[in-house]
């Protein structure tokens, strides 16, 4: 066990931990017993020591007090946290994505590598969403650096979806990282074609199956029409 004995964050106490991501939305700061984490959260954690991301796992927690991410972090890494264990966390939570500023105030490696970070004091928070998602049940392909698969879509919205796929231990999906970017292809019972680009905001995988949540970027005025005519259309009927 080790514990952290200096908190020497070195960026500025005011920068955001979320950046706008497109004009037009405001990001609120909350004080911080408005985060709610759970066991099984998927969060990306921002190591300031070194300025790169790596994707943790909540294992545990004490409310209000410190929760335990279980990351595997390269031992350069490690071995700056003690000069510098300021973190910059982010969650995505049903549409919502969290930001906060934390500290690794403990670390173990046995029986797994876990971080116990900090609770902070303040939260910001964006909603991603700007309508309700449509359920519905759509087979589909995503492309990307990790392959071709075929997966189900879960919910779909004018700013993104969800989808999922079954995986076991050797499916590349399981390699997936947030803030990656797939082409998602569909059929929304139009006989055309739909090609949907994304940025993965959420990856969580669970018995056997993977679900992923993206948020859809630099879509054509074509796509834009299709998808914005398939949810008034399922809106209508579904009330």
């Amino acid at each position: 066990m080790e514990l952290q004995q200096d908190s020497g964050v070195t960026e500025k106490a005011g920068q955001p931990a979320i950046e706008t991501p497109e004009p037009g939305r405001r990001v609120e700061r909350l004080p911080g017993v408005h985060l709610s984490l759970k066991v099984g959260n998927q969060l990306l954690l921002r190591m300031l020591c070194v300025d790169k991301r790596y994707e943790g796992k909540v294992v545990g927690l004490e409310p209000y007090s410190y929760c335990i991410v279980q990351v595997r972090l390269p031992q350069d890494t490690i071995t700056r946290l003690g000069q510098n264990p300021g973190v910059v966390a982010q969650l995505n939570s049903s549409g919502t994505l969290f930001g906060f500023r934390t500290e690794v105030v403990n670390r173990v490696s046995v029986p797994a590598p876990l971080l116990f970070l900090s609770h902070p004091d303040s939260v910001e928070r964006l909603v991603l969403r700007r309508t309700e998602r449509v359920d519905v049940t759509i087979p589909c392909t995503v492309h990307g650096a990790l392959g071709d698969h075929e997966v189900v879509l879960l919910d779909l919205a004018p700013a993104g979806c969800s989808f999922a796929a079954r995986a076991n231990l050797k499916s590349p999906l399981r390699n997936a990282q947030t803030g990656e970017r797939l082409i998602l292809r569909c059929d929304l019972g139009t006989g055309q074609s739909l090609t949907l680009p994304m940025i993965l905001r959420r990856v969580e995988e669970q018995k056997g199956r993977i679900t992923m949540g993206g948020q859809f970027v630099d879509l054509n005025e074509e796509s834009t029409r299709q998808l914005l005519s398939y949810l008034q259309r399922m809106q209508g009927l579904l009330g």
